[in-house]
């Protein structure tokens, strides 16, 4: 009896020892909205300092002479861009009726963000995809994961981009180039695609690029309707963190899909959300990752 429960004991023992350690996705919301200008080279590259991040969470938009440039809305916005004439609104600076170079000559990034105090902020602009990527690779920094949000919808097209086609094509191309060009930094096995336009994400599926499908959904998270509409189920499931359940994300794990939450700012709402079961969170506050316990 004495030997069975050291036997048991030890088994115990045993599997505790051998128990995988749970890993998260912890990415920084257009590299660290809070603390940097959002969607900048600067706040990248201090993003890339804080250890627990593993993924680097982006917007792309596409310019007039079809380059992919790095910017949450596709047009300037006046909340953190210094636009010369004050008498037209951002929506009017439409990035994809603009060349880069003349994107260029505005300032987003020394205006500090009312939501985000903190900010220290910098002059900064727009960058494209391939200088995010040149710049990692010129100064040394390690190379992330890449969540990249394709910004569009239907009433957009045309005006703020070009059709799903067309975008998912040259994002294809780009990051194919992209791949060839830095080796070292296995692009496809580290790149998400996510996007709440079902018709964007269904471009890109068609299109034979490797990498990982996100379904972005933010009013409401019935994922088996959201993927059948789709047409297939993703890689990963993103809801606005509120929405999450347990239930939710039972119903991923049974299907192998990752449920990855946003943008989830507060310590608490983070810790809450990793001990439901999350795979991952993304977050404007990235250097609040070192006090999560998993």
């Amino acid at each position: 009896m004495k030997h069975s429960i050291l036997v048991l004991i030890g088994c115990i023992l045993l599997m505790n020892c051998t128990r995988p350690e749970r890993t998260l996705d912890l990415q920084g919301h257009r590299g660290a909205r809070g603390l940097f200008p959002e969607n900048s080279l600067i706040g990248f590259e201090k993003t890339l300092e804080i250890p627990e991040v593993s993924t680097l969470e982006l917007d792309l938009c596409i310019t007039s002479d079809h380059e992919l440039i790095i910017s949450h809305e596709p047009w300037l916005n006046e909340t953190i861009c210094t636009l010369n004439d004050t008498t037209h609104k951002g929506k009017s600076y439409s990035l994809y009726k603009m060349t880069y170079d003349s994107i260029q000559q505005y300032d987003c990034g020394s205006k500090r963000h009312p939501d985000f105090p903190g900010q220290e902020n910098a002059t900064s602009r727009k960058p494209l995809l391939k200088e995010l990527f040149a710049e990692i690779s010129e100064k040394g920094l390690r190379w992330p994961n890449f969540n990249i949000e394709i910004k569009s919808q239907r009433k957009g097209d045309h005006k703020y981009h070009p059709v799903p086609r067309t975008y998912a094509s040259i994002i294809v191309e780009t990051l194919n180039e992209l791949n060839e060009a830095y080796p070292e930094a296995d692009l496809l096995n580290k790149v998400t695609i996510q996007s709440a336009d079902m018709r964007t994400l269904r471009e890109v599926r068609k299109t034979a690029l490797q990498v990982r499908l996100c379904l972005l959904v933010e009013h409401s998270a019935e994922p088996a309707k959201q993927m059948d509409k789709l047409g297939f189920p993703v890689d990963v499931y993103s809801p606005e963190y509120t929405l999450v359940t347990p239930e939710l994300i039972s119903w991923c794990h049974f299907r192998q899909i990752k449920v990855i939450p946003w943008t989830v700012n507060e310590l608490a709402d983070m810790q809450k959300l990793v001990d439901m079961g999350v795979d991952g969170i993304i977050s404007d506050y990235p250097n609040r990752f070192a006090a999560l316990v998993y």
